[in-house]
Formats: C-alpha cells, sequence, structure tokens
C-alpha cells in the first residue's frame, strides 16, 4: 500500500506535468522510462479497451487483436488506422470485418518507438471508427516487471499469461 507521501508525490507530479505540458511529455517520453508517468490522460468517454502486452504484440508478428466489442463502432472491412500518443501519430492497418479483428502493419513501429515490453498495458482509446480511416489514441501503462522474470515468464500469446511464481 502506497504511503501518503508517496500519493502526494504522485499527485504533484501530475499537476507539474499537467502545468509544464510538452517539456514533462518529452522529458518521460524515452524508451526506458519505467517509472510512474505523470502524463496519463482520462479518458474521452469513447469506446476503449485494454490490453497487456504479450510476445505477439512486442515482438513478431507485431500484432493486437481488437475485441469484438469493439466490433459495433468499427468498420466491417479492412481501413487505414491511426495511433496517437504522445503528440505523435502511427499509421498502421486496422483489419476488420472477419472473425479476429486486429491492428497489424504499423503497430511494430509503435511498439518499438514506446519501447514497449512484455507485461506493459495499452489502453486504447477509439476516436473515430468510420469506413475510411480509424484512429485510437494510446496510453502506455508500465509494468516494471523484473528482467530475470519476463525471461522465464511466458506470454507468448493472450492464451499463456505470463506467470509470476
Amino acid at each position: 500500500m502506497a504511503s501518503d507521501a508517496a500519493l502526494k508525490g504522485i499527485s504533484a507530479a501530475s499537476s507539474s506535468a499537467e502545468q509544464s505540458g510538452e517539456a514533462a511529455a518529452a522529458a518521460a517520453d524515452g524508451p526506458d522510462d519505467h517509472q510512474l508517468q505523470p502524463g496519463i490522460l482520462p479518458l474521452l468517454g469513447k469506446p476503449y479497451f485494454a490490453c497487456i502486452m504479450c510476445k505477439s504484440h512486442v515482438h513478431p508478428p507485431f500484432q493486437v487483436v481488437v475485441p469484438r466489442s469493439l466490433a459495433p463502432f468499427l468498420p466491417a472491412a479492412t481501413a487505414p488506422a491511426t495511433l496517437s500518443w504522445r503528440g505523435r501519430s502511427w499509421g498502421m492497418r486496422f483489419t476488420g470485418g472477419r472473425q479476429i479483428q486486429r491492428l497489424e502493419a504499423g503497430w511494430r513501429g509503435f511498439a518499438l518507438d514506446a519501447g514497449l515490453r512484455l507485461g506493459d498495458a495499452c489502453v486504447l482509446e477509439l476516436v473515430d471508427g468510420g469506413p475510411e480511416r480509424v484512429v485510437f489514441r494510446a496510453q502506455v501503462l508500465r509494468a516494471d516487471i523484473p528482467a530475470a522474470i519476463r525471461g522465464r515468464a511466458g506470454g507468448d500469446t493472450s492464451a499463456s499469461p505470463i506467470l509470476i511464481d
């Protein structure tokens, strides 16, 4: 359980990030930044999903399955997609209208640029799900799983989760 001082530190960091805007986001933007991230934004009230990074998200084939619960808000065919995070955007392909919908062909660039690791979480909020384009806003939550555990943890697919003894 977090101490009051630690919680106040988190609150102060959040306030400072809001006040300094881009400077705070730029300072915490590195792939090695696995500290508490003050740049987490509130959700917009639009459909979203969260996924815990497994090997297929952060290593080949570099793709993310989009849950069927979002199907009513997304095109029923393949469409260009954009994912934005911390003022940057990555183009990719949304493959819809199938049993399994996914983000691919560009997810790799985002995963590498964001320094995603096994166990990190991404919250992907659907900003636009029109028939001609799909736009998601991403938030990255770092897991800080020690390397010794990551190496033997599993996480090859979402069906084989990371197991920590």
